[in-house]
């Protein structure tokens, strides 16, 4: 009962008493005292009434707030969700205007200096009956097209069942857990374009996965059976052969659950996938999108114009590693990706060849808040957002890169003596060396300005004008990124 109701019953009827206690004493023979207690009854039990109305009156609007949306929208998104959580939707998502400029190389051999969309992302994800996770994330940047595998417009689809956080199962499009690099999300990129591994770690495909972390965060582990998809690949549906991708990925966070601040954030992992395939195979490029790496392809009937293709097992080891302290940050991971292939067709009996080949690829990157934040793999909120006036400058971070990517040797051998390697073109390089700077600037959680200068070099490859192989490629690219 409410404190106020009954205070105030009890003053009403003090004040009846002390007004009325004369008057009932000297006429009591009358009958008064008796009307008196009588209508002391009469308010107390409308006192009473007036009690349970107002009580009625809040368990219904408790119950009507039980059925009312909650809507928020802030720099998380636009949220709804019902007021017990058991159903959620999130809309976010992010967008990337880029540019790229090619400086020092010959006007026949660069790319084009261009602006471009590269990545227009709406995402929705949520919640269904508690413990049914989802996502839907879609991309209408300049760069995706159709594709016979439908491969660019949707990023991910998936459904999360999500009971316990040490056993979830997921279903749908999503990464395939490898790649260090490739598993951070577009819009925590430290450079503008991903590292070399990258070309060698699948994309995103279309399987089931039951993945975890156990301890907190100090193990956390994926294993999955997807279609299967080359180096760098992504598709939504599987159109060259019945082979399937097993990936398994294990990630230790050994110090997450200690005191000891400098090692929290170390880890340390490693990810492997075993499958065979049959089909093409995808070419290898640079941070300016140039292919510097083709499998030779063709329909002729001449070993010049021979096709290469997936042809048996694929399989790839990956350990990788970072370290997180203040505002310093860096990870590190290496690739080997091996492949059986054929090259075909057969125009002569024993034309038609089979081959085995280990492609390798490292990197190194690190980087460090100037302006003091916490250093990160997921995203930095500054200290001080950048506003006009006063009140603060964002978050300043300055980045350095080292990478290498090196194709198999056996790739290159020449058994004709004439029409080059047998697998690759001749305007092929053997290996690529990579290195860059970059300075990001975060203006507040949802706002990033970035630059970076990229050199690559090239071994081996041609020399001929109009291949992106015959000198080095410097590129400037600079981004502004919108997330909410």
């Amino acid at each position: 009962m409410n404190n106020n109701v009954k205070l105030n019953r009890w003053m009403v009827i003090a004040a009846l008493l002390s007004a009325q206690t004369g008057y009932v004493l000297a006429q009591d023979q009358n009958g008064e005292l008796q009307r008196l207690k009588q209508q002391l009854q009469d308010l107390e039990q409308k006192v009473r009434i007036l009690e349970r109305n107002k009580e009625l009156e809040t368990e219904a609007s408790d119950a009507k707030a039980k059925t009312i949306p909650l809507v928020t929208l802030g720099a998380g998104g636009l949220n709804v969700s019902t007021a017990d959580t058991n159903f959620l939707l999130k809309i976010r998502g992010y967008v990337q205007a880029d540019s790229r400029a090619f400086v020092g190389n010959d006007e026949a051999v660069k790319g084009n200096d261009t602006f471009l969309l590269r990545r227009v992302r709406p995402i929705f994800e949520g919640v269904v009956a508690r413990n049914f996770e989802y996502r839907l994330m879609f991309d209408f940047a300049s760069g995706v097209t159709s594709a016979t595998g439908n491969n660019g417009f949707l990023q991910d689809g998936y459904v999360n069942v999500h009971y316990w956080d040490e056993a979830q199962l997921q279903l749908g499009k999503m990464k395939e857990p490898v790649g260090l690099e490739r598993l951070q999300s577009g819009a925590n990129l430290l450079f503008i374009e991903r590292g070399l591994p990258t070309y060698l770690v699948p994309n995103r495909d279309v399987g089931i996965q039951l993945h975890g972390k156990l301890w907190g965060n100090t193990l956390g582990y994926q294993i999955g059976y997807f279609n299967g998809v080359e180096d760098g690949g992504s598709a939504d549906i599987e159109t060259s052969d019945d082979g399937k991708d097993a990936a398994a990925r294990l990630f230790l966070q050994p110090f997450d659950r200690t005191q000891i601040d400098p090692l929290k954030k170390l880890g340390v992992g490693i990810a492997v996938t075993h499958g065979s395939h049959e089909g093409a195979l995808r070419n290898y490029g640079t941070a300016g999108q140039q292919t510097w790496f083709r499998w030779r392809t063709g329909t002729g009937a001449t070993p010049s114009t021979a096709n290469v293709l997936a042809d048996g097992d694929t399989d790839r080891f990956a350990p990788q590693a970072y370290y997180y302290w203040g505002p310093f940050g860096i990870f590190g991971e290496y690739v080997i990706s091996s492949h059986d292939v054929i090259r075909r067709p057969e125009v002569a009996p024993g034309s038609s060849r089979r081959a085995s080949f280990d492609n390798r690829a490292w990197q190194i990157a690190g980087s460090y808040f100037i302006t003091g934040e916490e250093n990160s793999f997921g995203p930095v909120t500054p200290k001080r957002p950048f506003a006009l006036g006063g009140g603060g400058w964002g978050a300043w971070e300055i980045a350095a890169r080292i990478g290498q990517l090196e194709v198999d040797d056996d790739v290159f051998v020449d058994t004709d003596g004439v029409l080059g390697p047998d697998f690759a073109t001749t305007a092929s390089a053997r290996k690529v060396r990579a290195w860059g700077v970059g300075l990001n600037w975060h203006l507040n959680r949802n706002v990033k300005a970035s630059v970076n200068y990229l050199n690559t070099d090239f071994k081996g490859g041609s020399t001929a004008k109009g291949e992106v192989t015959a000198q080095d490629e410097d590129v400037i690219l600079a981004r502004v990124q919108l997330s909410f």
